[in-house]
C-alpha cells in the first residue's frame, strides 16, 4: 500500500513539471510545447515574461485589435543550454626540490566551446513593447517557439 502511494505522489510531482508556470496559456496550447505568459506595467513599457519550456523563440509579436503587428523594442534571450560542448584545456606546472624545502608553481587555462546551434535554452525569455504603440489589455501575443506550432496568448486586463 505504502508503494502504491510513493507512486501517486511520484507520478503528481512529474505531471506538474510538465505544466506551464506562468499564469496566462495560449488558446490552443501548440502540440509539444507547454508554453506561458505574465506581464507587468511599467512607466512607459509593457514587459511581458514567456516560459518557453527550455526551446528558443524564433518569432513574437502583439496584434491589435485593427490587425496591426507591434514588435518588442528589446528581448532579453537566457542562454543557450542542453546543447554538447567541447572542453580545450592547457596546463603547466613546475616544481624545484632542494635540501631547505620545496618550491611548487603552476597556471591553467580552460574553455569550453559549444557545438551546435541548439534550440534549447536555459530560463525564461523578457520581451518590452513600448506601451504607447501597444494600447491597452488585452493584448494578443503571437508567439513561436522552435520545434513547435505558432500559439497564440492572451493578456487580459488586471
Amino acid at each position: 500500500m505504502n508503494g502504491a502511494r510513493g507512486l501517486l505522489a511520484l507520478a503528481v510531482s512529474l505531471s506538474a513539471c510538465a505544466a506551464a508556470t506562468l499564469p496566462y496559456k495560449p488558446e490552443s496550447p501548440p502540440p509539444g510545447g507547454a508554453i506561458s505568459a505574465d506581464y507587468m506595467i511599467l512607466i512607459d513599457r509593457l514587459r511581458v515574461e514567456i516560459d518557453t519550456r527550455g526551446y528558443r523563440l524564433e518569432d513574437v509579436q502583439i496584434v491589435k485589435a485593427d490587425g496591426a503587428a507591434v514588435r518588442p523594442q528589446t528581448i532579453e534571450h537566457p542562454p543557450p543550454g542542453g546543447g554538447s560542448s567541447i572542453g580545450f584545456g592547457i596546463g603547466m606546472g613546475g616544481g624545484s626540490v632542494g635540501r631547505g624545502g620545496g618550491v611548487g608553481v603552476g597556471t591553467g587555462v580552460g574553455v569550453d566551446v559549444p557545438v551546435g546551434g541548439g534550440s534549447r535554452v536555459q530560463g525564461n525569455t523578457v520581451l518590452y513593447f513600448a506601451l504607447d504603440q501597444v494600447g491597452p489589455a488585452p493584448w494578443h501575443l503571437n508567439v513561436k517557439i522552435a520545434s513547435t506550432n505558432p500559439a497564440v496568448i492572451v493578456l487580459p486586463p488586471r
